[in-house]
């Protein structure tokens, strides 16, 4: 039907306004369609980064930073890799005849660390799931092969990573091979541990014993190393090797190794482990808002501060994954920054145009804007849309025309009620649920929408006291920045965040 609308859309257009921009675009205010500022200022969640001064920790050989989180104990069911996908029995990936995963680089396959400990509790989750020994058998080749190329120092296993290369692609920052990561470090921590608790096989525990260590020898040290503590006292996870550079402090790959440590206190109870990772997620309470630039990517390491859109929503599910794990708002508001500052791009619906003046804008391969349009429709249309996103730093949203008469290929600014995509964007859970409260007096509408965005329920509810709920997740819905109720009478009805309704 969109597509039918959009071909006879010309018709429609009662003016059109052309202007060649410069390549130097100003950034204009964000404003309009993207999420509400009404349930927190950054400064809120930005008080994070207050200093947190390193102490003495028992069982560790060394001081850091550690903020007192009260970690929340989540079962296998709840935990990282733990979801409702069953991998195929098939395997397209890369692996060799053993079933193992590994990497190809210039025709030649090396060994994959990081992608035979994510293979491996993808294939331990099928195998919770189906019951199906087959899948245990292919993660257990995966731990088997890890296992067997290990490097060990002062009783820490590490495990190497080949070819050598530049430092994420970098001219001048060569990184030779064999290097060690933290990254894949924290995730076949986080795989043996896992291993051993479903098996419950002492060789498994074992093997996790020994790779925890490597959390416990910060470098520079004799042998590998990929943990320090900075200068402030900071325990950082390092993904990328530093020796003769300055340590990259990459945002996701610290991130990653993190769970890794969660996962194995979960396991064995082991309250270094628990020390380690409070220490780890202090770091990022600390250091989060050098990462952050405020209406647009973040960046993937302070090293380089490049922005990275890929990493940047992977940014976002960390830091819900954080709060999930401490149950610290401070994530939890922190990621609702991040996606407000630059919203997942991907979408594929339909972009709803209400009649009246809608402005747009057609931006060159590199992303600089080029042109402008203001145009006026008579009546509304439907178009579609394929991606939804900040153009340049500070932008509003726009909306991308797959399919619009003379508007496609342009983008046209997001506008609550006025121009949206139809249905969901941006969607993102809050466990545990967060508090949501209503001012006294405010009326509330609470709607209940289907999976395409229509409205199927509405209820209106106010209080001379004011109410109270919980809501556990947050999209903007046509539009509008909502969240969902998460229990009560209201339980999965959705509320538009305005003034009197807040956040917390």
């Amino acid at each position: 039907m969109g597509g039918s609308r959009g071909r006879g859309s010309a018709a429609v257009l009662v003016c059109v306004a052309t202007a060649v921009l410069a390549l130097s675009a100003v950034a204009s205010p964000a404003a309009g369609a993207q999420e509400s500022a009404a349930d927190v200022t950054d400064a809120v969640w930005e008080a994070g980064a207050a200093e947190a001064p390193p102490a003495a920790v028992a069982g560790i050989p060394f001081r850091f930073a550690v903020y007192p989180f009260e970690l929340r104990r989540l079962e296998l069911p709840s935990r990282a890799f733990s979801n409702s996908r069953v991998v195929p029995r098939v395997d397209t990936g890369l692996h060799d005849a053993e079933g193992v995963r590994m990497r190809r680089v210039k025709g030649r396959l090396y060994e994959f660390p990081r992608g035979q400990a994510s293979y491996g509790l993808e294939n331990l989750n099928a195998y919770r799931i189906t019951g199906d020994a087959f899948f245990l058998e292919r993660a257990l080749a995966q731990a088997r092969r890890l296992v067997s190329y290990h490097t060990e120092a002062a009783g820490a296993w590490y495990y190497p990573n080949y070819p050598s290369r530049q430092r994420h692609g970098r001219p001048g920052e060569y990184v030779r091979a064999p290097y060690y990561s933290a990254l894949p470090q924290g995730r076949i921590l986080m795989f043996l541990s896992r291993l051993a608790e479903m098996t419950g096989s002492p060789r498994w525990r074992e093997a996790a014993d020994h790779t925890f260590l490597a959390f416990l020898r910060p470098g520079p040290c004799s042998g590998p190393y990929v943990v320090r503590v900075d200068a402030r006292g900071y325990y950082w996870l390092e993904e990328w090797p530093w020796a003769g550079m300055k340590p990259d402090a990459t945002l996701n790959g610290h991130n990653s190794s993190a769970f890794g440590l969660y996962e194995y206190h979960m396991v064995t109870g082991d309250e270094r482990a628990a020390e380690l990772f409070k220490g780890a997620a202090t770091t990022i309470r600390h250091y989060l808002p050098r990462f952050r630039n405020p209406g647009w990517i973040s960046c993937y390491c302070l090293a380089h501060r490049h922005p990275n859109a890929h990493y940047h929503a992977m940014h976002v599910g960390q830091l819900l994954q954080l709060y999930k794990l401490t149950g610290d708002l401070v994530f939890a508001r922190a990621a609702d920054s991040f996606s407000r500052d630059y919203p997942r791009p991907a979408v594929n619906g339909r972009l709803r145009v209400e009649p009246g003046v809608c402005r747009a804008v057609r931006i060159d391969a590199a992303g600089t804007p080029v042109a402008r349009r203001t145009v006026t429709l008579r009546r509304g249309v439907t178009w579609r849309t394929d991606c939804r996103r900040r153009l340049w730093r500070g932008s509003p949203v726009y909306l991308r025309v797959r399919s619009g008469g003379t508007l496609a290929g342009w983008w046209l600014q997001e506008r609550p009620g006025r121009a949206f995509l139809i249905g969901t964007a941006a969607a993102r859970s809050y466990a545990p649920p967060r508090r949501l409260s209503v001012a006294a007096g405010v009326s509330l509408q609470a709607l209940a929408f289907d999976e395409n965005g229509r409205v199927r329920a509405s209820r209106r509810v106010s209080s001379a006291d004011g109410l109270r709920f919980t809501v556990n997740r947050r999209a903007v819905i046509n539009g509008y920045d909502r969240v969902r109720i998460s229990a009560g009478d209201l339980e999965r009805f959705w509320v538009r965040l305005r003034s009197g309704v807040r956040l917390h």
